[in-house]
């Protein structure tokens, strides 16, 4: 019995030597993130633009629209810019947009002039000049939707070969 009494006071002196003999050190470390500025425009983010159709000897002005979708993270700035269009009458030149007739075999009287603009009131060019003809915006996190408004003032003054025209405006975000 006795022997059975020092075993079990060996043991808890021994626990009670362990427990006292712990110690502790702490350190810390950091937790990062960094959030990049995104902005997205793409075709599913557009419409075109289509003015319909109209006699080759109409003088009435064709109006249409359509969209330009994008999306930018919060509080981001950017500013979307539309080009020249694949047929500028003057490469780069917002001024000079064209459409062109569609079947290649024609050769006089292909094109078609018409603008693109900022407005409904059709007075704002939209091209791609920074701080001068692009439209700019804050990004929200959601989509957001811009008008692309467009004129052919005078459809007859092209004296246009008829057929069917087309022209390819990018759409570019910057950030």
């Amino acid at each position: 019995m006795r022997y059975r009494r020092s075993a079990v006071f060996m043991a808890a002196a021994v626990l009670g030597a362990t427990g006292a003999a712990q110690a502790a050190d702490t350190t810390t470390f950091n937790v990062r993130l960094i959030i990049t500025q995104a902005c997205t425009i793409t075709a599913a983010g557009a419409t075109d633009v289509d003015f319909g159709s109209a006699l080759a000897s109409s003088t009435t002005e064709l109006l249409a629209q359509g969209t330009v979708t994008a999306n930018c993270s919060v509080t981001t700035p950017y500013t979307i810019q539309l080009s020249a269009g694949a047929n500028p009458g003057t490469p780069g030149d917002v001024t000079t947009r064209r459409m062109r007739h569609t079947n290649v075999a024609v050769t006089a009287n292909n094109f078609v002039s018409y603008q693109l603009y900022q407005d409904s009131g059709r007075t704002a060019v939209w091209g791609a000049t920074p701080n001068t003809n692009t439209v700019a915006g804050t990004g929200t996190g959601l989509n957001q939707v811009f008008q692309v408004y467009g004129r052919v003032a005078n459809p007859a003054s092209n004296n246009a070969t008829p057929g069917n025209y087309q022209d390819t405006v990018t759409a570019t975000i910057v950030y």
